[in-house]
């Protein structure tokens, strides 16, 4: 079977193609299997406060520690919402990465700042976060040390006692 100029093109196309495929291939499935946050926080860009693979053993707000006793979670003093709901609030929070330079900008706004110490299983040391109230938004220092803008109420993270 002989071939044409046009079909040797056409096998040459397609092999160069294959070659392609094959070392691109590898690198594709490691980035499939690496993908640390979930898709629907990716997508959204979005910067999660705590490790993904992370419980909450114990949260240290400034008025309020939440503490777990047999599986129930409770506050010091009191609360009138749920405290599992809180700690949950804290587990799952998540919001937009700020650069090194919108911080600047916002640095001679930034005033008050609130600690917040975050125990987790298997963690000798609290994560210590830092966070700032705008009038728009919360702004937070996550476990990595990345600024985070989230715009939630108030009482979703510091629930009045």
């Amino acid at each position: 079977m002989k071939l044409s100029r046009k079909g040797w093109n056409n096998i040459i196309i397609i092999g160069v193609l294959l070659f392609i495929a094959m070392i691109q291939l590898p690198e594709l499935i490691q980035q499939r299997m690496t993908q640390a946050t979930p898709a629907e926080q990716q997508s959204a860009g979005l910067v999660r406060l705590l490790p993904a693979d992370s419980h909450i053993e114990k949260l240290v707000l400034p008025n309020i520690i939440f503490s777990r006793h047999n599986e129930n979670w409770q506050s010091e003093p009191a609360i009138t919402d749920d405290p599992s709901a809180i700690v949950a609030n804290w587990q799952d929070v998540a919001g937009t990465n700020i650069d090194s330079e919108t911080f600047a900008q916002l640095n001679d706004k930034l005033e008050a700042p609130r600690s917040v110490e975050v125990w987790l299983e298997n963690h000798e040391e609290p994560y210590r976060l830092t966070v700032y109230q705008l009038p728009q938004f919360w702004l937070l220092q996550n476990w990595q040390g990345e600024w985070l803008a989230i715009t939630v109420e108030a009482s979703y993270l510091f629930p009045e006692i």
